[in-house]
C-alpha cells in the first residue's frame, strides 16, 4: 500500500501489503480497473471477474439508490420527529430559531435587533429553517421537518464518507456499518437529542461536507481555499466548529508533516490546510463582527470552562449516561423487557465504535489516511471537552455519533470479515431497520395543556406576554397571527432578557400587549412567580379565563409599559438565573 503523492487518502495497488499497522496480515485489494488479464488453464487470457457488486459503482445507480434511501431516511425521522410535542425542547430555543428564519425570510436577513444566544446556527439551520417555511409557512411543524431533514443528511453523508474511496463488496460493507450505527435513533433519548431543536444537530451537516472534500479532493491549490471558507461559514452558526474540525485538522497536519520532515514545498499541502483552518477562525470572527457592526444579530460568547473536581465527580456518571443515550445504549434504570432488546442492540453499534476509535489511536501515527486521523483527533478532543466540561447536556457532544459511526465504517469491515462477524452485523443491521420502522409509526405527540392559538384567536387576542418555556411556541403555531412574548420575574417584577429575543417585541410604540398566559401551579423556580404577583403589578385583570393549566389574564391597557429589560451575564441559561442582573448589556 502506497501513499498518494497529491492526495491524503491512500492508494491500494497490486503489491500485496505484508502487515498493516496492528500486525495483522491484509493484502491490499487492487482496483478492477488496475487488475491484469489473468490466463486461463487453456492458455487463453480472460478479462478478470468484476466483483459482484460492481453495478453499485455506476454512478447514475448509486446516485438514484442515494436518493431513493435519502426520501426513506427523510419520512421515517419526520415521523419519528413528531412523536415529540411541537418545541417541547424549550431551552434549545427551536421556536425562537424558527421566528428567526421566518424573519430573514422575510427581509430581516441580519437579525436586526435579535440578541441570539451563544450558538447562533445564522449560516448552519437558519437557512434549513428558511426553506422549509418557504415552502410550508410558519407553523409548529417547522422544527420537525427541518430535525428530520438535518439527520437524514448526517445519516447520507456520514455512509458516504465511511465509504471513501473504496468499491464493491468493501465499500458496501464501509457504507452499511456507518449508516446502521446511526439509523436508528432511540425512540425518547435520541428523538429529544437528534431530532428536536436546533442545537449542534445541523453543525454535522457542513462538517461532513468539509471531511468529504479533504478525502474524495486531489491535493491541489483550491482545496485549502474551499476548506477555508467552508470552516468560517460553519464557524459563524456554531462555535463548536473549532473543537470538531479546526483543532483536529491543524493537530493532524502538524504531525504529519512531523512524521514525514522533508522540505516545505513537499509538505505544501499539509500547512496549507492547517493555514486554512486557522485562517477560518479570524474570517468567522471578523464576518460576526461585521454582521453587528451593520446592525445585525448580537451574539452572546460561549460559557467555556472546566468543571471543578466536585462538580467533575457528582456529573461523571450523569455525561456516561447522557453518552450511551446518544448512541440508543443507555442501560441505567433498565428494567428487563422489550426495551432491554432494543437496547442490546445498540449496545453492539456503541461497542463497534470503541472499537474503531481504540483502532484509530493505535495505529494514529502510522496511519496514511488523512481524514481517519482527523475523525480520531476530533472525537477524542470533543469527547474529553465534553467530561471535562461544564455543560452535562447531550447536545454538546452529538458529533461523537457520525464520527464515531465514520470511524467504524472505515476501520472495521476487514477486522469483522476476518473475525467472521459479517453475518452478525447484518442481523444487527436488519434490527435496526426494524426499530426504525417501529419508531416511525409511533403515534404522534399532542399537547393540550396549553390553549390553542384558535383559542387565543376566537377570544380577539393577539399580542401578549408569557413564560420562556410555552410563549413562542403559541406564536409558531397560529403562524404569528397570535404573538407571545417570552418574560419572567425578578424581585417580584414582570421582565425580560436578551437571550434569543427581538428588542422591538417589548416596544410599547410598536406592539399592544394586553394580556398574560401563565402556567399553574408555577414550575420554573424564581423565573415565574405565583399568578398574585401578576395581580399586584399590573392590578386587578379584566377577564380572567382558565384553560388547562394555564390562566390567561387580560387587562384594558397595554402591560409593555411596565416590563424592562435586564441582563444576567454569563449565565448559561440566563431565563432561570438566580443572581442580580447586569446594569447594562452584556458584551
Amino acid at each position: 500500500m502506497t501513499q498518494s503523492p497529491d492526495h491524503g487518502g491512500v492508494v491500494t495497488t497490486a503489491e500485496p501489503e505484508l502487515s498493516n499497522a496492528d500486525g495483522a496480515e491484509e493484502a491490499a485489494q487492487p482496483s478492477a480497473a488496475a487488475e491484469p488479464d489473468l490466463q486461463g488453464a487453456d492458455g487463453a487470457t480472460h478479462p478478470p471477474k468484476r466483483s459482484e457488486f460492481a453495478w453499485l459503482e455506476r454512478r447514475w445507480v448509486a446516485a438514484g439508490v442515494f436518493a431513493a434511501a435519502g426520501i426513506v431516511l427523510f419520512v421515517a425521522y419526520l415521523a419519528q420527529a413528531r412523536t415529540l410535542p411541537v418545541h417541547l425542547d424549550a431551552p434549545s430555543g427551536s421556536a425562537w430559531q424558527t421566528l428567526q428564519a421566518w424573519d430573514m425570510l422575510h427581509g430581516n436577513v441580519l437579525l436586526r435587533g435579535w440578541s441570539l444566544a451563544d450558538v447562533s446556527v445564522y449560516t448552519t439551520e437558519l437557512p434549513e429553517y428558511m426553506l422549509v417555511e418557504l415552502i410550508r409557512g410558519l407553523n409548529g411543524d417547522v422544527v420537525h421537518v427541518a430535525a428530520a431533514l438535518s439527520y437524514t443528511l448526517i445519516v447520507v453523508l456520514g455512509a458516504l464518507l465511511a465509504k471513501g474511496r473504496a468499491t464493491g463488496r468493501e465499500g458496501l460493507i464501509r457504507l452499511l456499518v456507518a449508516a446502521g450505527i446511526m439509523l436508528a435513533p432511540s425512540l425518547h433519548s435520541g428523538t429529544d437529542v437528534l431530532l428536536s431543536g436546533p442545537d449542534h444537530t445541523g453543525t454535522q451537516v457542513p462538517l461532513l461536507v468539509i471531511w468529504l472534500v479533504l478525502d474524495r479532493a486531489r491535493a491541489r491549490w483550491w482545496v485549502p481555499v474551499v476548506v477555508a471558507v467552508l470552516l468560517a461559514w460553519a464557524q459563524v452558526g456554531d462555535a463548536i466548529v473549532l473543537v470538531e474540525c479546526v483543532l483536529p485538522l491543524v493537530v493532524v497536519c502538524a504531525v504529519r508533516m512531523y512524521r514525514r520532515p522533508g522540505p516545505l514545498a513537499q509538505q505544501w499541502y499539509e500547512l496549507s490546510l492547517a493555514g486554512a483552518a486557522l485562517v477560518s477562525v479570524g474570517v468567522a470572527k471578523l464576518v460576526l463582527a461585521v454582521i453587528k457592526q451593520a446592525g445585525g444579530f448580537t451574539l452572546r460568547s460561549p460559557v467555556i470552562g472546566f468543571s471543578t473536581a466536585a462538580s467533575m465527580s457528582a456529573q461523571f456518571w450523569v455525561k456516561v449516561q447522557r453518552v450511551l443515550e446518544l448512541f440508543g445504549a443507555s442501560f441505567f434504570g433498565l428494567t428487563l423487557g422489550h426495551s432491554a432488546i432494543s437496547i442490546a442492540i445498540h449496545l453492539i453499534g456503541f461497542a463497534l465504535v470503541v472499537w474503531a476509535v481504540a483502532v484509530g489511536v493505535r495505529r494514529f501515527f502510522g496511519e496514511s489516511d488523512l481524514i481517519v486521523q482527523v475523525l480520531v483527533v476530533a472525537f477524542v478532543l470533543l469527547l474529553a471537552a465534553y467530561m471535562f466540561g461544564t455543560k452535562p447536556d447531550a447536545n454538546e457532544m452529538i458529533g461523537l455519533l457520525p464520527i464515531g459511526a465514520v470511524l467504524a465504517g472505515r476501520l472495521l469491515p476487514g477486522r469483522l470479515s476476518r473475525a467472521r462477524l459479517a453475518p452478525t452485523v447484518g442481523v444487527v443491521l436488519a434490527c435496526y431497520g426494524v426499530m426504525l420502522l417501529v419508531n416511525a409509526v409511533h403515534p404522534a405527540a399532542s399537547d393540550q395543556s396549553q390553549p390553542s392559538a384558535k383559542w387565543f384567536e376566537a377570544h380577539h387576542l393577539t399580542y401578549g406576554l408569557g413564560q420562556v418555556a410555552d410563549s413562542s411556541k403559541v406564536t409558531v403555531d397560529s403562524g404569528a397571527r397570535v404573538q407571545v412574548r417570552p418574560t419572567r420575574f425578578y424581585n417580584h417584577q414582570l421582565v425580560t432578557t436578551s437571550w434569543q429575543t427581538d428588542a422591538s417585541w417589548y416596544d410599547a410604540n410598536q406592539h399592544d400587549a394586553n394580556f398574560v398566559v401563565w402556567k399553574v401551579p408555577s414550575t420554573c423556580a424564581n423565573a415565574c412567580q405565583p399568578v398574585t404577583d401578576l395581580r399586584n403589578e399590573f392590578g386587578p385583570p379584566a377577564t380572567t379565563y382558565q384553560v388547562g393549566n394555564f390562566i390567561v389574564l387580560v387587562w384594558h391597557k397595554n402591560l409593555l409599559a411596565n416590563v424592562p429589560m435586564l441582563y444576567w451575564c454569563g449565565n448559561v441559561w440566563p431565563w432561570n438565573a438566580s443572581g442580580p442582573p447586569s446594569a447594562k448589556a452584556c458584551s
